[in-house]
């Protein structure tokens, strides 16, 4: 991902010409000033950094910055390295005054305003409004919190799926899962194609990307259709959104584990199966406050997201994770299905309930 001054359009967020023709008064107004680096500045924020702990440490005015970073993963030695790069390349945001930003220059010379801009009578440095900062926040979070890269741990694969070999003799090769995991064993055994001299091969984590998943199984498990259960889940995640004197209660909690404990080591037979599944367990995790497991299975939909076909079931997906991570990528996603369907003249049960659980988490969310 790259991203530099040039591909962001600051004039979108930029806000209207102050009102007031009292000088004076506009410097001293707090508001979001978007703040240039020098072109050669790549890394993160030290010097505001450093200025904070120093206003911290000397007791004077504190303020407010946001310089928005996205992961970047590369693979080496075999495995894949994470490190965060600047979103907006050398824009960072500072919640203050004008005087307070001119001070704060004498010591950090290097921060700069965006050139005044003239309008009439008035002139004024480029801001972002109140609305249009929590926006961008929102925004830049969804880059910074996302799994980017993530391959699915073998036990959430099942017999039928099929891989392309990334690593070792036979890297580019695509194959089919024979036999799953199990009796301690994390590798798989999977079908090579084409190679008729090695039909078995047993591939490890790391070695293999999953290229398409199984859809030929029969719906064993009619229990994961289960409403009541799906509609009790999200109903404590809007406790959870809820404002202060909210929250989930205990038994939120106890049906987050009760769903765990049943659902948790269920492997099923078809990508539509699997999708139902993760909608049941996503929400409990989350209820649960258990982010390894969260991020874990949501490194594993992001994955999958890609290889389902089956319109209802990616957006069961998407509402799910948008609900669970409050990201704007998958809140565009998810509205880009769902909203095709308040047109139909009657949408069935189904996609009726995903329209309302869409509504709910943008309104919980507040978007």
């Amino acid at each position: 991902m790259k991203i530099d001054s040039r591909s962001f359009e600051m004039s979108k967020f930029v806000s209207a010409v102050p009102t007031s023709s009292d000088r004076m008064r506009d410097i001293h107004a707090v508001r979001w000033y978007v703040m240039v680096l020098p072109s050669c500045h790549k890394g993160p924020a030290k010097g505001l950094q450093e200025e904070l702990k120093r206003r911290h440490r000397d007791r004077e005015p504190l303020f407010e910055y946001f310089a928005p970073s996205y992961v970047e993963v590369k693979k080496r030695d075999g495995g894949f390295v994470e490190t965060r790069r600047p979103l907006l390349y050398n824009y960072v945001f500072i919640h203050a005054s004008e005087y307070e930003i001119y001070r704060m220059k004498q010591w950090l010379p290097q921060y700069n305003f965006l050139p005044r801009i003239k309008d009439g009578k008035h002139e004024y440095h480029p801001y972002l409004s109140e609305d249009a900062m929590r926006n961008l926040q929102w925004v830049a979070d969804s880059y910074s919190n996302v799994v980017p890269v993530y391959t699915p741990k073998p036990e959430r694969l099942i017999k039928g799926d099929r891989i392309r070999i990334t690593e070792g003799q036979f890297k580019g090769a695509e194959a089919s899962v024979i036999i799953q995991p199990g009796a301690g064993k994390r590798d798989i055994m999977v079908c090579v194609e084409n190679y008729m001299w090695i039909p078995l091969l047993r591939v490890q984590p790391g070695q293999y990307e999953v290229i398409s998943l199984n859809d030929s199984g029969k719906h064993v498990y009619t229990r994961l259709d289960n409403d009541r259960l799906l509609s009790k889940l999200h109903k404590a995640l809007g406790r959870l959104y809820a404002p202060e004197g909210g929250g989930e209660t205990e038994p939120d909690r106890q049906l987050a584990a009760d769903t765990l404990k049943q659902y948790g080591n269920l492997r099923m037979d078809s990508d539509t199966m699997r999708c139902k599944l993760y909608a049941l367990l996503l929400p409990a995790y989350t209820i649960l406050g258990n982010r390894e497991a969260s991020e874990e299975l949501i490194g594993t939909l992001q994955a999958m997201l890609p290889l389902i076909k089956a319109e209802q079931s990616r957006a069961l997906l998407l509402t799910t994770l948008y609900g669970c991570t409050n990201s704007c990528l998958y809140h565009t996603q998810a509205h880009e299905i769902i909203d095709k369907w308040r047109q139909e003249e009657s949408p069935k049960k189904s996609k009726q309930q995903l329209i309302q659980r869409l509504d709910d988490y943008d309104r919980w969310l507040g978007h």
